[in-house]
């Protein structure tokens, strides 16, 4: 038996003694490891979310553009309110969205109101134009989709399973 301060070891303790050492270690290492786990899947989820509501931005902005340049086609201006769903989905792209993202909305409200001022078209000529491959809104729904995509592979690092499972 071997004196250590107050406490003394036998041989027959020491074995215990290494048992529960080891017990705490793997403990520990599992705490950490749960820890590090949820942490990784908690930033996960929140930027699926975020991919979600921005996808949800582009989405109602592409529709409420779509809707207003049709208008702006056909009809002199005549009612500004027409005007404020584009202009507040553009404000909220302003918010969240990044500098290309945000530019190519301002462009496509700037080529909204400048459309407005051209002379109207028949639905002949929208037809005509958008059969040959005229879309004043495929420059920004390409950033976008392109924005999207970043953050998607962006929550993919590290995570076969957020991407592919």
């Amino acid at each position: 038996m071997t004196l250590l301060g107050p406490l003394s070891l036998s041989r027959e303790s020491l074995p215990a003694l290494a048992a529960l050492c080891g017990s705490l270690v793997g403990a520990l290492s599992s705490s950490v490891s749960t820890w590090i786990t949820q942490s990784r899947q908690g930033r996960r989820d929140m930027l699926a979310r975020k991919v979600f509501h921005r996808e949800q931005l582009y989405t109602g902005f592409i529709n409420e553009s779509a809707r207003i340049l049709v208008d702006a086609l056909e009809n002199n201006f005549k009612d500004a309110n027409k005007l404020i769903p584009a202009y507040a989905l553009h404000s909220r792209i302003r918010l969240s969205s990044s500098r290309d993202a945000l530019a190519s909305a301002e462009t496509v409200v700037r080529r909204i109101i400048n459309t407005y001022n051209e002379p109207n078209l028949k639905p002949e000529q929208i037809r005509y134009r958008a059969m040959n491959g005229e879309d004043p809104l495929k420059g920004s729904s390409e950033i976008c989709r392109a924005e999207l995509d970043s953050m998607q592979r962006e929550n993919c690092v590290g995570s076969f399973s957020a991407c592919w499972g």
